[in-house]
């Protein structure tokens, strides 16, 4: 099994160093560094050279999607949407946000050119991260409107279904988000072997109802009642529903070379082992059918203090499962940032440094 972590805490090659030892140390083999839309604007040069370093010391170079187009997952800012209004996705009461939409050709055009990019500073393979459309419960909006009503989504959504685009959270409005992600990863994985990466994708665990987990839609319900009054179904329904939930049309993309996902059982707050063995059971199964390698991600931030050991349970469950990769997000614990840092990192990190020694 090879074993990794997800890496901003620097920009500094001095620091950087620093950390790539410590990762190489507790037997990682390649590191996934986020690429965001800062670094593409303004550290190029420098990404290349933390890939070099990345390389001298026999790691590979993932390169990271984080927060790209406000479409991938991550603590980070976007510039696309802001500089491109006409891509931008539209809410189903009207509302614009500022996310791109993964439909709009100017948002594929935008990820072509930070393949380009991350090819340049010496990528070995892209990490496709948590690909999703615009999220209320990401910025606490519990409204049940939906994203996205764009005339390019109604366009499309009227060709497939031959209906208008309904602002109700339907099923058929479930499928066509899932359809066009989808379709936008075909396309970018596609692009990505072309310039000589391979692609690996992550999805966040999604219909957790239907898997045995309805303790996160309850809590939720409970939640937005309680702030917006009434019925909470149509926006729990909506809430929740985040990137794809179909593991086997992820699975079955065909320039993917690497699948997994992320049970972040702390997150979610459900049964650890259960939501573990669940999810990774799930893309095990997706991977086998489609030949693809896993990967699974065992959650090193926001980690309660004396849960720490649970994380042992996770390696546990992805060596059962066949996991070819492992990762940790994110170095160090996630220190560097306050708003999710561990409460005791230090011993998250000693147990994640542990338990990769004795898997690699």
């Amino acid at each position: 099994m090879k074993t990794g972590v997800s890496y901003f805490s620097s920009r500094d090659i001095r620091h950087v160093r620093h950390d790539l030892r410590e990762m190489a140390d507790i037997g990682c083999s390649y590191v996934v560094h986020c690429y965001t839309e800062t670094d593409l604007a303004y550290y190029r040069e420098t990404m290349a050279t933390i890939a070099t370093a990345t390389h001298e010391l026999e790691m590979e170079v993932w390169y990271d999607t984080w927060g790209l187009a406000g479409i991938f997952s991550g603590e980070t800012f976007t510039r696309f949407p802001l500089e491109h209004p006409e891509a931008r996705q539209v809410l189903s009461d009207g509302r614009t946000v500022g996310h791109a939409c993964p439909n709009h050709p100017a948002t594929c055009d935008f990820l072509r050119h930070w393949v380009d990019a991350a090819a340049a500073c010496g990528g070995d393979a892209i990490m496709w991260d948590e690909p999703h459309f615009y999220t209320g419960l990401f910025v606490r909006d519990l409204s049940p409107a939906w994203a996205c009503y764009c005339e390019t989504c109604s366009g499309l959504y009227k060709d497939r279904f031959g209906h208008a685009l309904p602002q109700e959270f339907t099923p058929d409005v479930k499928q066509f988000r899932e359809d066009s992600l989808l379709g936008l990863l075909e396309e970018m994985t596609r692009y990505g072997h072309e310039k000589g990466l391979r692609n690996a994708l992550c999805p966040v665990p999604t219909d957790l109802d239907s898997h045995g987990f309805p303790e996160p839609a309850q809590r939720l319900k409970s939640v937005v009642e309680a702030s917006v009054g009434g019925t909470a179904s149509g926006a729990v329904d909506a809430l929740l529903h985040i990137g794809i939930g179909d593991f086997e049309r992820c699975a079955a993309i065909p320039n993917l070379d690497i699948f997994g996902t992320d049970p972040y059982w702390y997150l979610f707050g459900v049964d650890p082992e259960a939501f573990m063995r669940t999810y990774s059971e799930l893309a095990a199964d997706a991977c086998r059918k489609h030949d693809r390698e896993l990967q699974l991600w065992l959650q090193a931030f926001r980690i309660p203090a004396g849960r720490e050991d649970e994380l042992r349970m996770g390696v546990k469950v992805a060596k059962e499962a066949g996991a070819n990769y492992l990762a940790a997000w994110s170095f160090r614990a996630t220190e560097t940032m306050s708003q999710i840092a561990c409460q005791d990192g230090d011993k998250v990190w000693a147990i994640l440094s542990e338990e990769f020694r004795s898997v690699t």
